[in-house]
């Protein structure tokens, strides 16, 4: 298990360092952009209606209340069309049921295998993921990667996307963990077919299979 500071507090550190990075890339984009104009600082603050000290400190990636007003229009002052857009990263921030209903199943694994919680999915291309498992189950034969969701709201969207994580992961096999409520059954027993090949196994014989040590095969339980 993972130990020292919480999944949390990583989470928030990871965020912390890529908004730094974006934003210093940024400040490189708008003052290379700037100088490359042949303008002065306070010709493009005023045409983005801000201070110069604020234009400045926004260059030297230190306005770190830079507002994504402020940065689309800076950037057209110097001849940039800045744009954000989110794509799929790490997995959310959990709340306190999630963490205790994923602990509590954990803790039927048993020797010789192992897990591990927030495992970051392996580089593409060089390029860090963002994403992670809420958990790995790592064996001799092989590695499950562990995904719990607490409410199903779209089958689809969500089914999607732990079929990309598991394509774009080093993990052998997929458990997929869904709270076990009425609301859940129900869903299930309408949409289970966005789940493709993947079976529903039984509960009991999953905890029996990791209390003795062995790895389940691919599938969702309901816990």
């Amino acid at each position: 298990m993972l130990s020292g500071m919480s999944t949390a507090e990583r989470g928030y550190q990871r965020s912390v360092r890529r908004a730094e990075r974006i934003l210093t890339s940024l400040a490189e984009e708008i003052r290379n952009a700037r100088l490359m104009s042949g303008s002065s600082q306070s010709v493009v603050a005023h045409a983005a209606r801000l201070s110069t000290t604020k234009l400045s400190r926004a260059e030297m990636a230190k306005l770190r209340s830079l507002t994504i007003v402020d940065a689309v229009v800076l950037g057209d002052a110097v001849g940039l069309d800045v744009s954000f857009k989110a794509y799929p990263g790490r997995s959310a921030t959990r709340d306190a049921a999630h963490g205790r209903k994923l602990i509590g199943f954990l803790g039927h694994v048993a020797s010789p295998l192992r897990y591990r919680l927030e495992v970051l999915l392996p580089p593409t291309e060089g390029v860090p993921e963002q994403r992670a498992w809420d958990a790995m189950i790592f064996g001799p034969d092989g590695d499950v990667g562990v995904e719990l969701e607490m409410r199903l709201y779209d089958m689809q969207a969500q089914a999607r996307r732990i079929f990309r994580k598991w394509r774009d992961s080093s993990a052998s096999r997929l458990l997929m963990l869904i709270n076990d409520t009425r609301a859940s059954r129900a869903v299930l027993g309408e949409f289970d077919a966005y789940f493709g090949d993947l079976p529903r196994l039984k509960t009991a014989l999953v905890i029996r299979m990791l209390a003795t040590g062995q790895l389940p095969s691919s599938g969702y339980v309901l816990i």
